[in-house]
């Protein structure tokens, strides 16, 4: 009987599959994790409840004090917290918009001037160093 109860508890206390970290269901990516996240506020709102419902099942079997039962509650205390932090956001709604700026080619003289600036640069002769060095290197290059 004894073995039963505690087989009942570790079932109860593991948080559900649905509540996986992203990592671990969709690789370390941002953009697995993106993906893995919840699309919508209902959606986030169902894994706030789903994670609430787990940690408070976990509190209840930690109180039997075995490793295991703390354990997952360390587990589904980290799974609601992010399940709280995603409800955060989706609640708050705070959207971010990106600008994108379409590069445009440079065209007619625009192109030319940058062309033959970029190659007078390429070919401009480095400033020879004067002096006693400046002879020497002109004299073993033969300047």
């Amino acid at each position: 009987m004894k073995r039963r109860a505690t087989v009942d508890t570790e079932a109860a206390a593991a948080p559900p599959a649905s509540l996986a970290r992203p990592d671990e269901v969709a690789g370390h990516s941002a953009l697995a994790q993106r993906r893995a996240g919840p699309r919508s506020q209902d959606e986030a709102e169902q894994r706030y409840v789903a994670a609430r419902d787990a940690w408070v099942t976990a509190m209840r079997a930690a109180n039997s004090g075995r490793p295991a039962d703390m354990a997952a509650l360390a587990l589904a205390q980290e799974a609601y917290e992010a399940a709280v932090t995603e409800r955060d956001r989706w609640l708050n709604g705070n959207n971010v918009a990106v600008p994108i700026e379409v590069e445009r080619p440079a065209g007619g003289l625009d192109a030319v001037v940058g062309q033959e600036l970029a190659w007078r640069r390429i070919h401009a002769a480095p400033d020879e160093p004067k002096g006693i060095l400046g002879r020497l290197k002109r004299r073993i290059t033969g300047r």
